[in-house]
């Protein structure tokens, strides 16, 4: 007797397109190849910053190719937020130092931390980037994955945490660089050999958060079709002169037997 004895069941009414995943596409520094790589996985867990009713906490850390993603935790016996998926690790352009912040140190003295925006790069960047991500969790947990490219160099990592609004002053956490180097070799390619995406003529233009793709242009024009241009302004017509009020009667003279025509 079979374990799974339901019978399979028909396509839905309006299946989804079918999509094909196309090779890696080479910029390890915008995010983790998750859809590509097996990461190696660190099994280190630690407290990085501890106050009376908060605790920030290390739960792992993978190693990809290129780049690490550690995974953090914050606990906390009273409320932390209503909607755990926002995270409470937020870039601004403007820092506010009084919330959650976490950055990193290399063993060189180059930096990188959730202090300001860190915007995807179409190329490769000259310093370290780093990138805080909500994961979910409920009132009193939240979870976070903190991506940082490239890995670090041989000697120590320090791993940065500070939360003032929760008291818990600038902490610095040293981890083994050269480990997670060592481990980056054991992260392993899922499809080896994937053919690239073909672009098939579709230009994309990249509006805010979204990507938006349009037709082709006619090779014969090459170039994008003409924009609607607004209308010509009309010329300004002179103005009429005003209608002279028609003259009114003396005080004592006769009332004229026609009314004069009214202006045009």
């Amino acid at each position: 007797m079979s374990f799974f004895t339901d019978a399979p069941r028909n396509r839905p009414l309006f299946p989804v397109p079918e999509q094909e995943l196309f090779g890696y596409n080479g910029r390890p520094w915008v995010e983790t190849p998750h859809e590509y790589i097996v990461p190696a996985i660190l099994p280190w867990s630690m407290p990085l910053g501890r106050a009376e009713r908060t605790i920030v906490a290390l739960r792992g850390i993978e190693v990809w190719p290129e780049s690490v993603s550690f995974q953090l935790s914050v606990y906390s016996r009273d409320l932390l937020l209503d909607e755990p998926g926002e995270g409470l690790i937020d870039h601004r352009r403007v820092p506010d130092y009084n919330a959650l912040l976490v950055g990193v140190l290399f063993p060189d003295g180059r930096r990188a931390s959730s202090e300001t925006i860190s915007v995807p790069s179409a190329t490769k960047p000259d310093q370290p980037v780093l990138r805080a991500q909500g994961l979910g969790g409920s009132a009193f947990h939240v979870d976070h994955e903190i991506f940082l490219w490239p890995l670090p160099p041989d000697g120590p990592l320090e791993l940065i945490v500070q939360w003032l609004d929760r008291d818990i002053e600038e902490t610095r956490t040293a981890l083994d660089g050269t480990a997670i180097r060592d481990a980056a070799k054991e992260a392993g390619e899922i499809w080896p050999g994937l053919p690239a995406r073909e672009a098939h003529g579709l230009p994309v233009r990249r509006v805010g958060a979204q990507a938006m793709i349009t037709p082709a242009w006619p090779r014969e024009s090459q170039g994008p079709p003409p924009l609607p241009q607004p209308p010509l302004p009309q010329p300004k017509r002179a103005p009429s002169p005003p209608a002279e009020a028609p003259a009114q009667p003396r005080r004592g003279a006769p009332l004229p037997t026609r009314l004069p025509r009214r202006a045009r």
